[in-house]
């Protein structure tokens, strides 16, 4: 086969398939940009004839709905020869809307530049996408009525600690915006604070009200709620590591914490995060066995430990929430029952 006949050849197959394409191709000459060529399906899909837009530009004819996506496509094209649209909407003769994705290229053909658009419809996977957003937002609604409810067991048994999760939750959530973590972050620390003494519903309520200080046994069993936490909620299928966090609220950096005494690097980002705003929250409200120091001596608290109990980057954001953009842990009712 001489060298005529293969480009022959690949000029046949390449105008078969040209016809035949389920995406829309436009031709366009350059530096023009005008249309030289448009194949069946896109004539289908947007309803003009091929007459109608041979020599238009597609800002003339109004294809792109966006002129000035489509004027900014076409100085793409003469500066990049390149441009993509993931999702723009062409508009028909009839005056309808289609999402395209729209892709534009510039190519060398004969010794003149030729300019191709693919344009592939994506009506359908728009409306998966739609779907799929409902049907998260179902799921995500239906995972905070969980977590709200597993919140509300623990601190109906023990009026002392109630509301205690929800402003840990907060508090929590607030050190991960400061930190700069991304939203899907923040939200896993936000459901692991609400459950995170979710352990304590087999510990006796006259341990958890004890008005003395624990003996040694009272405290093995109050310390074992990290655990008996992570065993309650391992079998959740969550989207974070939920049970994870709540086992390892209680470990510190030297590995002096428990119910594993694992250190540093061992310990989850999400867990440090909840140990600050844990002990935060916990040293400036009232327990059965102590009145609360006051935030001042919490603050200070972690703040001496930073580098050694909890995490330097975390001690850092809460103490730059309090005392300097004047964050105030949120009031949460609850009535004689501890219920919030």
């Amino acid at each position: 086969m001489t060298g005529q006949q293969e480009l022959s050849e690949l000029s046949l197959r390449y105008s078969r398939l040209f016809e035949a394409a389920q995406d829309g191709i436009l031709l366009l000459d350059y530096p023009e940009l005008r249309i030289e060529d448009a194949n069946p399906y896109i004539l289908r899909l947007i309803g003009y004839s091929k007459d109608e837009i041979l020599g238009k530009q597609l800002w003339e004819i109004g294809l792109l709905a966006d002129k000035g996506k489509a004027l900014s496509a076409q100085t793409a094209i003469l500066k990049s020869g390149y441009v993509r649209y993931e999702d723009i909407d062409l508009v028909t003769k009839a005056g309808s809307r289609v999402p395209v994705e729209f892709i534009s290229n510039s190519y060398p053909v004969d010794g003149k530049t030729v300019v191709q658009c693919n344009i592939r419809e994506i009506s359908q996977r728009k409306e998966l996408e739609i779907a799929l957003a409902q049907k998260q937002a179902e799921l995500a609604h239906q995972m905070y009525s969980v977590i709200d409810s597993l919140s509300n067991v623990i601190e109906a048994r023990d009026p002392y600690t109630a509301g205690h999760q929800k402003r840990v939750a907060d508090l929590a959530a607030e050190i991960g915006k400061e930190m700069n973590k991304a939203p899907g972050f923040i939200e896993g620390v936000r459901f692991a604070a609400q459950v995170h003494d979710i352990g304590k519903i087999s510990i006796p309520v006259e341990i958890l009200t004890k008005p003395s200080a624990l003996n040694p046994l009272e405290v093995a069993m109050l310390r074992s709620h990290a655990q008996t936490g992570y065993e309650i909620l391992k079998p959740l299928m969550l989207p974070w590591p939920i049970a994870k966090i709540v086992l390892q609220h209680h470990e510190r950096l030297d590995g002096s914490g428990y119910p594993a005494g694992i250190k540093d690097t061992d310990i989850c980002l999400e867990a440090k995060i909840l140990a600050v705003a844990d002990t935060v929250e916990a040293m400036s409200t009232d327990r059965p066995y102590r009145p609360n120091g006051g935030l001042n001596a919490a603050l200070d608290e972690i703040e001496e430990n930073s580098g050694v109990l909890y995490d330097k980057e975390v001690v850092d954001a809460c103490l730059t929430l309090f005392r300097n953009k004047g964050y105030m842990l949120p009031v949460v009712s609850i009535n004689k029952y501890g219920r919030l």
